[in-house]
């Protein structure tokens, strides 16, 4: 056996895996060792064979139960096969067995960040930090988690400015420790840019470029802030300058705009041919089950005749009815099949709380086809907080505040087809 993994170790020093992995799984035919299935998972892992590694620490596991590195190295396979709810047991199981565990503490606040468990990562975070003051990963994630604490709540009520101070704080810190660390400086942009230092937050975002120009994070980033940027110059808005808009929010609020606008089978044709995500793989927003979904960019194609039309039609309709100017932010389509919908949600973000854009912003829905109807589901559009229901008809635009939650589900055989925009008033 010794001369096998002497085998096995030369095989992984020249980076032979395929070989390495034949010649453990030849000792594991002989002796059952924990310690085999584990050197198995890790070059398994390092091929991403992610399921045959799961299995092979799984397996040490069950052979060794105090086996603390096989939970942990578990945990991350977990992690990087997105079962972030299991990969979490995993890093809690490796520090109950060892209870200074500084990088199974770093993973486990990762796992507890995915699942939205914020405060959790961030006490585990603490310990870390306890444990080694200096570490700089511990710190910059600690700050990225401070930035998700503080940032506005999901009702948008408010933000808590110490989290995000501190958040601040900690990320300018670590950025004089170690000038050259790109998600430093990303994060602490986006703590910025939360805070409404937009210009701070485009030197952050920029300098993690710099350092990273490949980031993909860093890339969107900065690319929502631009535009951040833009919306603000076009609307003459600052964090001392608002906009009242309580007139048409009352009546919004009251009575949802309700007009016709005849849908052409050409511009339906056009949106089943466009690219698009199925619904059912959309993650992180408020849409599910069966269709498809564009991004948010719509409306912006310059060279497409139908989409051009449709753009005016609609900022006419809407200029006419607000008696207001209009800067449309972003469009998109749903096609949804039986069980597509989406669950009780609004349209503002934290930007919009942050520069009091909360008052002027809208959202519009255009139903191209309504589908099936007579079904037990016919899709009723769902609002809340006073509470309304309508049930769409083809060429139905409908206008709501963007802070007001909606929600609909559809179970008709036909497909159900609409448009949304997202869209400020302005004097």
């Amino acid at each position: 056996m010794e001369k096998k993994l002497l085998e096995a170790n030369e095989a992984l020093k020249n980076k032979k895996y395929d070989e390495a992995i034949l010649i453990y799984e030849e000792i594991l035919k002989i002796n059952d060792v924990a310690e085999i299935h584990f050197n198995l998972g890790l070059v398994l892992k390092i091929q991403n064979k992610l399921d045959a590694a799961e299995t092979s620490f799984s397996k040490a596991i069950s052979i060794k139960s105090e086996f603390v590195l096989a939970h942990y190295q578990l945990g991350n396979t977990k992690y990087k096969l997105n079962k972030f709810d299991e990969s979490e047991i995993c890093y809690q199981n490796a520090i109950s067995l060892k209870n200074n565990f500084l990088e199974a503490y770093i993973n486990l606040a990762r796992a507890q960040r995915e699942l939205r468990k914020f405060k959790e990562a961030e006490d585990n975070l603490r310990i870390a930090q306890k444990l080694n003051p200096d570490f700089l990963e511990v710190n910059v994630l600690l700050g990225l988690i401070l930035f998700d604490r503080g940032r506005l709540s999901d009702d948008l009520k408010h933000s808590d400015l110490d989290k995000l101070n501190e958040a601040k704080i900690i990320l300018s810190k670590s950025i004089k420790s170690n000038p050259n660390y790109a998600f430093a400086h990303q994060n602490l942009g986006l703590v910025q840019q939360e805070l409404g230092d937009l210009s701070d937050a485009k030197v952050s975002f920029e300098e993690a470029l710099k350092l990273d120009p490949n980031s993909i994070y860093a890339n969107q980033n900065i690319k929502i802030l631009l535009n951040q940027i833009k919306i603000l110059n076009e609307l003459g808005i600052s964090k001392d300058k608002t906009f009242n808009n309580s007139d048409l929010l009352k009546r919004f609020n009251k009575i949802p705009f309700i007009t016709h606008r005849e849908p052409d089978s050409t511009l339906i044709d056009l949106l089943y041919k466009i690219n698009s995500t199925e619904l059912n793989k959309t993650k992180g927003g408020p849409l599910f089950g069966n269709g498809k979904t564009s991004d948010y960019n719509l409306l912006e194609n310059d060279n497409n005749p139908i989409l051009i039309n449709l753009k005016k039609e609609l900022i006419d309709i809407i200029t006419k009815e607000t008696n207001s100017n209009i800067l449309l932010i972003d469009s998109f389509f749903n096609i949804l099949g039986a069980g597509g919908g989406s669950v009780p949600h609004h349209h503002l973000n934290s930007f919009d709380k942050t520069f009091k854009l909360d008052q002027q912003k809208f959202s519009l829905t255009y139903y191209l086809s309504v589908g099936d109807q007579n079904c037990d589901e016919p899709g009723i559009f769902k609002i809340y907080e006073p509470d309304e229901e309508v049930l769409p008809t083809n060429g139905m635009i409908m206008i709501i505040p963007a802070s007001r939650k909606h929600s609909a589900v559809y179970g008709g055989k036909k497909d159900r087809v609409m448009i949304g925009v997202n869209f400020y008033l302005y004097n």
